[in-house]
């Protein structure tokens, strides 16, 4: 990323071992007794701890955790606002940061008055300061009666407009937007957009900080999760998104104590009295490739194995796939096809469910697995949130699962004559 002269690239960003701490003091008082001492009274609240990253000068490269996990004060330590407590920022090129409403404005002031004291900090000559300020004017559509107003009349939305429209009137060679964008109303946030679009087509750095996970699959080629203040995931967009989502679903699974917790490996319990139980249940790949994450589309196994001790007595199998927030997404039974089963006969019996395209999209899922009676009625054996399994989806789709669509148009009616 440095060049041959060490000098690096306009765009470009690097933090090697960032930490920031702030110090929490119980009371005001203790912050004058601890400069008089020397001796510490403060608790220290760490908000980002030993993150490094490196991001190329033309990247659109997003930014995702939980409130409080500590994106905004990453994205303060890129764009300069604050020191790392601990590790090194380098930052090549001009930075303009849309980080918070109201960021950087003076509440008493106008519109108007803001617009050129920011102009006047990101170094805009004098010369050029009319038409700055009617540009920005102009993209954020605020009228000039708005922008003569103190801004602490504006409503949220007029923040945004106005935080936008000057923070990207200055050509940076890094972009940094959090969240921001969620604020404004519809015709405003396509505008934004198509601004920051733009940005990343002439080669600018883009960090785009937000809950739409949408948004950041559709803009962003890297991604980071930030997590309780440290890296979670750094990679690609779909990975790291799709590692995000996985936790959040977890979660949602975990606060559900009336339903069985996941196993992480399938093993029979002790020898069970029914006449039929369960050995053995697995998934892969159809080629068998055992171990590896399973893709979208891609053909797929379920195998179960079933010890039967009767000869009198047949059995169905049932398999269901479960989201690891514990959501069935798929339930089948050879009881449903009657050319499958039922089974008998003393042995062992090995099932295969073949799926000729797994339709799940990216994410992590169990399996739950179940010997039935010849009605279907009675469970004999059962292996609920076993196999923990892992989809990745190449493509941009979203949600659960993929469904086989088409697109089409048809053309407008013509005008009557």
């Amino acid at each position: 990323m440095s060049s041959a002269t060490g000098v690096r690239p306009k765009g470009s960003i690097v933090l090697e071992g960032v930490s920031k701490g702030y110090r929490l003091y119980r009371k005001p008082a203790d912050r004058v007794r601890e400069a008089l001492s020397g001796r510490p009274r403060h608790d220290t609240h760490w908000a980002l701890q030993d993150v490094s990253l490196s991001i190329a000068p033309g990247e659109t490269f997003g930014v995702i955790g939980e409130n409080g996990a500590g994106k905004s004060s990453l994205l303060k330590l890129v764009a300069g606002t604050t020191r790392p407590t601990h590790g090194t920022r380098q930052v090549a090129g001009s930075v303009a940061a849309l980080l918070e409403l109201g960021a950087g404005f003076h509440p008493e002031e106008s519109g108007r008055q803001n617009i050129f004291m920011m102009a006047a900090l990101a170094g805009v000559p004098a010369r050029e300061m009319e038409s700055h300020y009617r540009e920005i004017a102009d993209f954020s559509e605020l009228s000039e009666a708005v922008l003569q107003r103190p801004v602490k009349t504006y409503s949220s939305g007029m923040f945004m407009r106005l935080g936008f429209a000057t923070a990207t009137a200055v050509d940076p060679d890094v972009l940094i937007v959090d969240e921001a964008l969620s604020v404004g109303d519809i015709h405003f946030q396509k505008k934004s957009l198509d601004r920051i679009m733009r940005f990343r087509e002439q080669g600018k750095t883009v960090l785009f900080c937000s809950h739409n996970l949408y948004q950041i699959r559709s803009l962003c080629t890297r991604a980071v999760w930030i997590h309780g203040g440290r890296i979670a995931a750094l990679g690609d967009t779909e990975t790291v998104v799709a590692a995000y989502e996985n936790h959040e679903r977890e979660k949602t699974g975990a606060s559900r104590p009336d339903q069985a917790q996941p196993i992480p490996h399938f093993r029979p319990a002790a020898p069970s009295l029914a006449p039929a139980r369960l050995t053995d249940v697995s998934i892969a790949p159809a080629d068998n490739a055992y171990g590896e994450a399973l893709q979208s589309l891609a053909p797929a196994c379920i195998r179960v194995s079933v010890e039967a001790l009767d000869e009198r007595t047949p059995f169905h199998v049932a398999v269901a796939i479960v989201r690891n927030d514990k959501e069935n997404i798929f339930g089948t039974s050879t009881q449903f096809e009657p050319a499958a089963g039922p089974f008998s006969g003393v042995g062992e019996h090995v099932i295969t469910l073949t799926l000729p395209a797994l339709k799940l999209l990216s994410g992590r899922y169990l399996l739950s697995a179940y010997v039935l009676d010849d009605t279907g009625l009675q469970v004999m054996d059962m292996a609920e949130l076993v196999c923990p399994f892992e989809v990745f989806n190449p493509g941009r789709h979203f949600g659960m699962v993929h469904m086989d669509h088409e697109w089409r148009a048809a053309p407008p009616e013509p005008e009557p004559s």
